[in-house]
């Protein structure tokens, strides 16, 4: 984790000239295409930690986008082995879909996001986390991102809003919270980064 933080620092000093011929404020590129590592805790549901995915945006022109990804990322949770505590996976999968505005500055984006869309959790054996299984989710932050010729180098701090609604955190086999405990509304941080092309 150390090792990639300081490999995406050292990306953004790089001077733009050095890997490729920037473009010109007239050619904003209509398309951004790449992949995305997020890091969130899921503030009453899970243990959170990194996830992947991909994201795509629609440039309007150099102030306005629509925006959209989607990440994958899987929970360890216990589950009760006979007599003994084993260890399980909860798979969540967020797509979020909205839009972004901001201010290029040269080889410099700055944007601020809003993106609505949902939260699912799935499991191999076919057992939620939770009562039931998908949820609304809202995120709302803001970004910076640097541009080297075609690729992007960005850098996302969020806050994800998900409405739980009455849904309890499942007693058997995942045991996270106490049952019976109502989720509610939470919000929970979230950092992204993220390498891609614009085309």
């Amino acid at each position: 984790m150390r090792k990639a933080l300081l490999l995406l620092i050292l990306t953004f000093a790089i001077p733009p000239k050095l890997l490729a011929q920037r473009y010109h404020s007239g050619e904003i590129p209509r398309y951004d295409v790449g992949l995305q590592f997020d890091f969130n805790y899921l503030d009453g549901v899970g243990d959170g930690g990194g996830g992947f995915g991909g994201r795509f945006d629609y440039n309007f022109n150099e102030h306005f986008a629509l925006d959209s990804q989607i990440i994958f990322r899987q929970h360890d949770v216990s589950v009760p082995v006979g007599a003994a505590v084993g260890t399980g996976a909860i798979w969540q999968t967020t797509g979020l879909f909205g839009l972004r505005a901001g201010q290029r500055v040269e080889d410099t984006g700055f944007f601020l996001h809003a993106r609505a869309g949902f939260l699912h959790f799935g499991s191999n054996d076919g057992v939620s986390l939770l009562s039931r299984s998908t949820f609304p989710a809202f995120d709302v932050g803001g970004g910076l991102e640097r541009y080297t010729g075609p690729m992007i180098l960005s850098f996302e701090l969020g806050e994800l809003i998900v409405a739980y609604g009455n849904a309890t955190v499942s007693p058997e086999p995942y045991q996270v919270l106490p049952p019976p405990t109502r989720v509610g509304t939470r919000a929970s941080p979230v950092l992204g980064l993220g390498i891609g092309f614009r085309f």
